[in-house]
C-alpha cells in the first residue's frame, strides 16, 4: 500500500516542487506566518529541521550543521553524548527532536560533475524522462553509471529553452556513502552537494541519493487521519441516514393522521349538507304553513261567514287560491260578506249566477289567499 501510494505521489510531487504554484503557496503561507506572533508561530507551525552532515579535510570527519528558519549552525548536543563519535551524537539529536528533523550528506563538488543544459521548454514537465534517454549527450556517462539529479533554472517569458542545473556523480562513491551512514545507524533524506565558499555550509538543492534508498515518508499519521476521516463519514452518514429515516416515518406517520382528518372532513361535510337539507325542508314546510292559511281554519271561517241560507257544494282549496261552488238565496250578497275574512282577498263571482232546482242561486266565487298571520290563526283556532 505504501510503495503505490509513493508511486503515485511522487510523481506529482516533483512536478508541484518545481512548478510556480508551489512557489505561490510558499510565499503566502509565509506571509500568512509572519502575521501571527513569533512565540504562537513556533507552537503553531512548527518548522522542520535540516541537519547537513558536512565532509571536512578527511572522508571520516565531518561537520554536523542545522538549518531551521533560514539560518545555518553548528549543531551544540547535550552533555550526555559529548566524548561520543559524531553518529552517535546525530543519532541521539534526531530521537530527542521534537520535530520532523530530515539527515542531508553533503558531497564535496569535486566528487561530482555539474553541467547547466539548454533543455526546449516543451519538456518543461518531463525533464526527469528526457534526461533518462539523452543522458550521454549532456555528460561522458551513460545513466547505468551515475546517479543524477536537477534543478531547474528560472524560464525566461517568451524564451524556447530554459537551463537545467545537471549534476551526477558515480555509483561507486554514492554506495560507498550509503553504506557507511548505513552501518552507523544513520537513516539520510537526501544526498546534497556542498557549493558553501566558506565553513557555512550550502546545499546546491539536488538529492543524489536513490529513491529506493531515501528515508521513507511516514505514512502512519496519513492511516489514522485517513481512517478517522472514514468513521467520521460513516457516522455522518448514519446519523443522516437515521435522520431521513425518522423524518421519513414521521411524515408516513402524519400523512395516516392527515387521511383520517381529510375522512373526518368528508364526514363532517355530509352530516352538514343533510343538516342543510334538513333544515330547507324544515325551512319550506314552515314557510308554507305561514303563506298558506291553515285548512281547518279557512273551512272554520267560511263556516262563519256563510249565512244559513247558503250551503256549499264544492270547496277547493290550493296553494293559492280558494274557490267554493254551492247555492244561496241571494248570491251576490255573498260577496261583501266573505270580503270581511282577513284569510283571502277580494272574492269574485265567477261567471253567471243561475237558478237552481231547489229556487236557490247557484254560484261559484273565487278569491286569492292572504299569508297566514300567526296571530289571526291563533285566534281562530281558539274561537
Amino acid at each position: 500500500m505504501t510503495n503505490y501510494l509513493e508511486k503515485v505521489i511522487e510523481p506529482v510531487n516533483q512536478w508541484y516542487q518545481t512548478s510556480s504554484i508551489h512557489a505561490f503557496f510558499e510565499w503566502w503561507t509565509s506571509e500568512l506566518k509572519s502575521l501571527i506572533p513569533k512565540s504562537y508561530r513556533e507552537n503553531l507551525f512548527p518548522d522542520s529541521k535540516q541537519i547537513l552532515i558536512k565532509q571536512v579535510d578527511g572522508d571520516d570527519e565531518v561537520q554536523i550543521w542545522q538549518q531551521h528558519n533560514n539560518e545555518i549552525d553548528l549543531v551544540e548536543f547535550d552533555d550526555s553524548v559529548k566524548g561520543k563519535e559524531w553518529w552517535h551524537q546525530l543519532n541521539h539529536y534526531v530521537a530527542g527532536s521534537d520535530q520532523e528533523t530530515k539527515v542531508t550528506f553533503l558531497l564535496k563538488e569535486s566528487d561530482v560533475l555539474s553541467r547547466e543544459v539548454a533543455m526546449p521548454i516543451v519538456v518543461i514537465n518531463d525533464i526527469d524522462s528526457v534526461l533518462s534517454f539523452e543522458l550521454d549527450k549532456y555528460l561522458p556517462f551513460t545513466a547505468a553509471d551515475v546517479a543524477y539529479d536537477f534543478r531547474k533554472g528560472q524560464v525566461e517569458e517568451g524564451s524556447e529553452k530554459f537551463p537545467v542545473l545537471l549534476t551526477a556523480v558515480k555509483k561507486e562513491k554514492l554506495k560507498e556513502i550509503v553504506e557507511q551512514t548505513e552501518s552507523k545507524g544513520l537513516k539520510l533524506s537526501a544526498i546534497d552537494v556542498n557549493v558553501g565558499v566558506g565553513e557555512q555550509p550550502e546545499a546546491m538543492g539536488v538529492n543524489l541519493m536513490p529513491k529506493s534508498l531515501r528515508m521513507k515518508k511516514d505514512w502512519t499519521s496519513l492511516k489514522w487521519h485517513a481512517g478517522l476521516a472514514a468513521v467520521t463519514l460513516l457516522m455522518l452518514s448514519f446519523v443522516m441516514y437515521t435522520s431521513l429515516n425518522n423524518k421519513r416515518a414521521k411524515i408516513q406517520s402524519l400523512e395516516v393522521q392527515v387521511d383520517e382528518l381529510k375522512k373526518d372532513a368528508r364526514r363532517a361535510k355530509m352530516i352538514e349538507t343533510q343538516l342543510n337539507e334538513s333544515i330547507q325542508a324544515a325551512n319550506f314546510l314552515g314557510n308554507l304553513k305561514q303563506n298558506i292559511p291553515s285548512r281547518v281554519v279557512m273551512i272554520g271561517e267560511l263556516t262563519k261567514k256563510i249565512p244559513v241560507n247558503t250551503y256549499l257544494t264544492r270547496i277547493v282549496i290550493d296553494d293559492e287560491k280558494l274557490e267554493i261552488v254551492g247555492e244561496s238565496d241571494n248570491a251576490n250578497a255573498l260577496v261583501p260578506i266573505l270580503n270581511q275574512s282577513d284569510l283571502w282577498y277580494e272574492p269574485q263571482i265567477i261567471g253567471n249566477v243561475t237558478q237552481g232546482r231547489t229556487g236557490k242561486e247557484k254560484f261559484t266565487i273565487k278569491s286569492d289567499l292572504k299569508p297566514m298571520d300567526v296571530d289571526i290563526e291563533e285566534n281562530a283556532n281558539g274561537s
